[in-house]
Order: structure tokens, then sequence, then C-alpha cells
């Protein structure tokens, strides 16, 4: 879930069936949903940005299969959600780094080396007034998600820490000694939703609990992809293909009732609209 720093917009990025991944734009001042583009590939949402009036999306795909040369397997590319028509597009090649960041509603920080950022030419970035490249790009997720959980207020408590065994490459894994922790405090009442990160073997796993006077809230059961509080200062809990929220006070936060359910969502042909493939 992506949140636009200053506008009451988010887009969720909805994984399954298989390859299939659904962009969803959320209006949360009044709770209405856009349903998008379907892409059949990887979107590694954990590179991607909202510009902050919300009506830009910065994000890093592949697609292996049927792959075009002119544009290659992976790119960076930004459009308007909850389309990914390219308004801009800069080829990658590989799925190492890429990515980026809005440092304005018009000014991108691009993930990719020099040699990397020469954009489509069918898809120049004549809407945005810089691009900012990263000579020192590397890494995966990093550094854009940790980057943009800084922005957006998550604060860390306690830095990642791991050791590593195996010194081939199939064979290398890791252990976590201490787990990254971090706190996103609620902007008006004494709560503070806790992430915490543990690595296993080559996965960087997630969980989430929030903590109030009074102790730990009840969560959903099932498995959760993502806690947050929404630009109404309401809890957002992503968990099993669905949506739930819940209203925050003084006197505590009552079980998060469903908003959309998305299980039952199925690829379908959704042509973006005209407005969403150029500039303005």
């Amino acid at each position: 879930m992506l949140q636009a720093p200053r506008a009451g917009v988010a887009v969720i990025f909805r994984r399954g069936p298989s390859k299939w991944v659904e962009v969803i734009r959320w209006d949360t001042h009044n709770d209405q949903f856009e349903r998008g583009a379907w892409f059949n590939g990887r979107i590694y949402e954990k590179r991607c940005d909202l510009s902050p009036d919300g009506e830009l999306l910065i994000y890093f795909a592949s697609r292996f299969a049927s792959v075009d040369p002119e544009y290659t397997c992976a790119w960076t590319a930004v459009s308007r959600p909850p389309w990914l028509s390219a308004l801009a597009l800069w080829p990658k090649g590989d799925c190492w780094w890429g990515g980026g960041l809005f440092l304005s509603k018009r000014q991108v920080w691009l993930n990719h080396r020099p040699d990397e950022a020469t954009p489509h030419p069918r898809h120049k970035p004549l809407g945005l007034r810089r691009v900012e490249v990263n000579p020192d790009a590397r890494g995966e997720d990093g550094p854009i998600y940790y980057k943009r959980l800084t922005r957006d207020g998550w604060d860390v408590r306690q830095e990642l820490e791991i050791r590593r065994h195996g010194k081939r490459m199939t064979k290398i894994r890791f252990e976590t000694i201490r787990p990254e922790v971090r706190v996103r405090r609620h902007p008006r009442h004494a709560f503070q939703i806790i992430k915490e990160v543990r690595v296993v073997d080559l996965d960087f796993l997630e969980s989430f609990a929030v903590e109030g006077p009074s102790g730990t809230v009840a969560l959903p059961p099932g498995r959760i992809s993502w806690v947050d509080w929404d630009g109404n200062g309401r809890l957002v809990v992503l968990v099993d293909g669905t949506i739930r929220v819940a209203p925050v006070a003084d006197t505590g936060i009552v079980d998060p009732t469903l908003l959309l359910d998305l299980r039952d969502d199925r690829p379908e042909r959704r042509p973006s609209p005209p407005d969403a493939r150029q500039w303005r």
C-alpha cells in the first residue's frame, strides 16, 4: 500500500492469481475505489512511490514472457494510477535496484545508474521538472523502501543485525541476530504501529503490532501484509486479500471492519482511459 503524503489517495497492489497484479486507487476521504490495470508479471511494490498529490505513480516491474527487446524484461515507469500506461519509461534489463521516489510532485529520484537512465524514446519524462539518477545504485529493495518508510514517519527504533552463512551464492543464507524495529505513531492519539523485520534464509519477513495506553490492540486473524494509519487517522489493515479499517479515538480502537474484499477478483482486460496516456 502506497499513500500520497499530501493527499487522501492510496494505491493498493493486489497480487494473484498466479503472477498477476491488480492496481487499485483508493480515495481515503470518501472510500471510493477505482479498479485499474491488471498486469501479468511482477510489480516490486517496495520500489514504487506516489507523488505528493497522488496524481502520478512511479513503479518498477518485470515481465519475462514475450519480452520486447525495445523495452527489456524490467523497467521503471511513471504512470497515472491506477493505470500502468507509461508516461515516462526507463528500460532496465535486469531486476537489480531500479524504481524510484518522488522528491516533489514533479521531481523524481531514479534508482538507476547513469548508464541505465536513458528514457525510452517513446516515453520521455516531458511532464517531470527534473530526474535525478543514483550512481551508487545497488541491491534490490533498498535504499528506496527504507527512504520511503523514513519519509512517511516510520522511525527506526532498532537496527537490523544479521549473520551470513555460506560463501557460494547458491549456499548463502542469513540468520537474524536482532530484528529491525520501526515505529509509526498516530498523529493525534497515543497509539503506535510496531513493524518488525526478520531475515530467514533469503526472505525478509515483516510482522506488525499496534500498541496503545492499555496494551496491545488485537488485529484481525490471517496473513497481514500491511498496517498503517490513513489520511483520516484510521487504522488500516490489509489481510488475506481484504482491506479493513477502524476509527481511532483516545478511548481505543475498535475491531477493524471490512471495507473492501478483493479475494474474488480475477484478471480482466481494462484499457487505460485516454487521459491516463498523456501528460497534463
